[in-house]
């Protein structure tokens, strides 16, 4: 690993990764030479709005990390790339930026997935990434929201709580900004409790989220939001699935339309990524079906094929990534994939008129009786206790560097790797005596503040 620039390094020790993703250590981005840094604002997730919360109540933070990205990467052109319709937050983001002649917003139509970091460098700079590429490669590096504003505050605090939008079936849908390794359980609680008995969450959004029904588990330096919803909910039964289910239901009922095709939005930016030839090959076994797998290498898993483009309410989107998996598994990427011909991407004519409206999928997913305001409750909560994971990034575990029984404060580190790792440091998120350590660090608190 190369060495670390002074920002690098500082980022790294504070723990800072990606908040709207996988969590990849932001160190790693922040030594790279960039033309553009790019502040995904997107949100396009339905019912998630806590990068707009962010933005509303926090906007010189997000600038000046902003600005400090770009100074760490060479950078000499800024963007916060955010949608229009959001007019109020657009007006007040371009009039502070209006003095700051390499800064800018770029208005994003209202489309799933305009997150999509492909589809944002293209529509913010003009530029295509290439097929199997990064955003770095069309010299452009981007973060979320949520990313540039803690490295603002990196030179004096840590990352050691996370912002998240608590939507769907509660009584008082709300954007929280509440201590790393929190229970959802706190969470539910603070947003006036579920509305329904028997619920679950969909942790990460409608879309790409996952189906959690055990609300002990921790808030992490990712969580961006979750969505309560009925277990009987037809969204819920569609995530819920295994692949044995959807297998044999796209095996016996696809008719090859190719909607999930041509509504793909890698597709569209010119990427030779066919779920229609992937959900073909489940026809065939063995090698025959291997062959059909290499049209999902280039899957970005945003799940629109599956719970928007499919007439038969068919499964592509997972079916797809299982493909991955298994040619993952055998050491098959699109870097050594024949389908791989060294083309550079053109944008499909049609792109924009194939874009999917996030009302429209919002009412497909049967989500528009809960489509409401979640504004940020900016007052402060300690829990009782939290357990904070040692692994909330892309990389190796954290070692713990406390043991059982030891007092710590808020801030203090708690867990770290070596340099040549790739991870970030993670830090205790209240006052409070390290009570158990195993694959997390649990704090009970010294004192709790009800609010």
């Amino acid at each position: 690993m190369a060495p670390l620039s002074d920002f690098s390094r500082l980022i790294r020790s504070r723990g800072v990764v990606g908040a709207g993703g996988a969590g990849f250590p932001s160190h790693i981005k922040a030594s790279a030479q960039a033309r553009t840094v790019l502040v995904n604002a997107a949100e396009c997730e339905p019912l998630l709005q806590k990068d707009r919360e962010i933005l509303t109540h926090f906007a010189s933070d997000v600038i000046r990390g902003l600005e400090l990205l770009m100074a760490a990467t060479g950078a000499s052109q800024g963007v916060i790339a955010i949608k229009e319709k959001h007019a109020g937050l657009v007006a007040n983001l371009r009039r502070v930026l209006a003095s700051k002649k390499n800064l800018r917003v770029h208005a994003l139509g209202d489309y799933y997935p305009a997150g999509d970091e492909f589809c944002q460098v293209y529509e913010a700079t003009g530029n295509l990434i290439g097929m199997g590429g990064l955003p770095l490669q069309a010299g452009v590096v981007v973060n979320n929201v949520e990313t540039v504003y803690n490295m603002a505050h990196a030179r004096t605090t840590p990352v050691v709580d996370t912002f998240l939008t608590v939507a769907g079936a509660v009584r008082k849908p709300c954007t929280l900004r509440l201590p790393v390794g929190t229970a959802m359980a706190d969470a539910v609680a603070l947003a006036g409790g579920a509305t329904v008995r028997d619920c679950v969450a969909l942790d990460g959004g409608a879309m790409m989220g996952r189906v959690r029904d055990d609300f002990s588990q921790p808030l992490t330096k990712t969580s961006g939001g979750f969505i309560l919803l009925p277990r009987s909910h037809p969204l819920v039964l569609r995530k819920a699935a295994g692949r044995v289910v959807f297998d044999r239901a796209g095996k016996s009922t696809c008719d090859q339309c190719s909607l999930c095709t041509e509504l793909c939005p890698r597709y569209l930016l010119g990427h030779d990524v066919q779920p229609h030839k992937v959900m073909r090959g489940l026809l065939f076994s063995g090698s025959d079906r291997k062959t059909w797998s290499h049209w999902s290498l280039l899957c970005c898993e945003c799940k629109l094929c599956s719970l928007y483009a499919c007439p038969e309410n068919l499964n592509p989107g997972d079916i797809c990534a299982a493909a991955k998996r298994d040619l993952a598994g055998e050491n098959v990427s699109w870097s050594n994939s024949p389908l791989n011909r060294g083309l550079s991407p053109r944008a499909h004519p049609l792109r924009s008129w194939r874009r999917i409206p996030t009302s429209a999928l919002t009412a497909r997913l049967g989500l528009d009786d809960y489509a409401v305001e979640a504004p940020l409750r900016p007052q402060p909560y300690e829990p009782s206790m939290v357990r904070i994971p040692l692994k909330q990034h892309v990389g190796a575990a954290c070692r713990p560097c406390v043991s059982k029984g030891q007092s710590v404060r808020r801030g203090d580190l708690i867990a770290d790797l070596p340099e040549d790792q790739l991870g970030a440091a993670v830090h205790a998120s209240m006052d409070g005596r390290v009570t158990q350590i195993q694959d997390f660090i649990e704090i009970q608190s010294s004192q709790r503040e009800l609010t």
